[in-house]
């Protein structure tokens, strides 16, 4: 690790850790360590949406990605599944986190092989690599920086992983800095958050419910009968009976009519 990079790197994140800097400056920080193209940095929280940090994408439709993200798509990413399956904090690449075969398609995700998890949310710019950074904070806290590279750069070493893992306490000091002023400045709207969990409900019985929240999350038929223990005929036929309670026929209906189920009422 070149001496400068870590010294740019302590400078920074000592001025956040002070309080003299906010979530801005802790991604400029990590960035300065593990040199990337774009990061954003959220707060994942027990049964309730992420909580925005900061991000250094460059341009709004990038932007507009994120808040898209931790407004709706996260329930249905790698990291935020990992992250509530029990995934403790490290340095992970995405695409490790990934089920077996990801694949989402819809006017809110893009499908495109192209990308490590073959999806993207609209505006999230094409060809990156990204890196987790996790950390436990209290209250069942996890904090997340996300750093992407391009993808044309020669995969990403693991010596680059390790440095982060190095100052991992460093980043923890950082984000329970950041966690105690963000949280208690979020609007009460933003306390709660629907749950995957709750989608269908209503009309689908529980085996189907939790088959159709295993799509959503990215397993395949053939993944959902190995994890539930159950043979794959009957999978896909709780899977045609749940799509037809749920008026769709598709999976790219499915994940529309989920994000769908996320708005407020007026927005629908």
């Amino acid at each position: 690790m070149p001496q400068t990079s870590f010294q740019a790197f302590s400078e920074k994140l000592a001025s956040v850790i002070d309080g003299q800097s906010g979530a801005d400056r802790f991604i400029e920080a990590v960035s300065a360590l593990y040199p990337c193209e774009a990061a954003f940095a959220v707060l994942n929280r027990p049964n309730a949406s992420p909580v925005y940090l900061a991000d250094s994408y460059a341009d709004l439709s990038s932007k507009a990605a994120v808040q898209r993200y931790v407004t709706s798509t996260f329930e249905i990413n790698p990291v935020h599944n990992a992250i509530r399956g029990g995934l403790g904090g490290g340095v992970y690449r995405m695409a490790d986190l990934a089920p077996d075969n990801w694949s989402a398609t819809t006017a809110d995700v893009i499908a495109d092989d192209a990308e490590e998890i073959s999806f993207r949310t609209p505006g999230w710019p094409q060809g990156l690599r990204e890196v987790s950074v996790l950390v436990e904070l209290e209250d069942g806290m996890v904090g997340e920086i996300s750093l992407a590279r391009a993808a044309a750069s020669k995969g990403i070493p693991d010596a680059d992983l390790d440095a982060l893992r190095s100052v991992l306490p460093l980043i923890r000091s950082a984000f329970l800095r950041l966690a105690s002023n963000s949280i208690n400045n979020l609007p009460l709207d933003q306390t709660k958050s629907r749950s995957l969990a709750s989608f269908g409900n209503d009309i689908l019985s529980p085996r189907e419910a939790e088959i159709i929240q295993m799509i959503l999350k990215g397993h395949s038929s053939l993944s959902i009968s190995l994890s539930l223990d159950i043979a794959l005929p009957t999978v896909k036929s709780h899977r045609r009976n749940a799509y037809a309670k749920l008026g769709i026929s598709t999976q790219q209906q499915l994940f529309h009519a989920y994000l769908k189920s996320r708005e407020p009422e007026g927005e629908k």
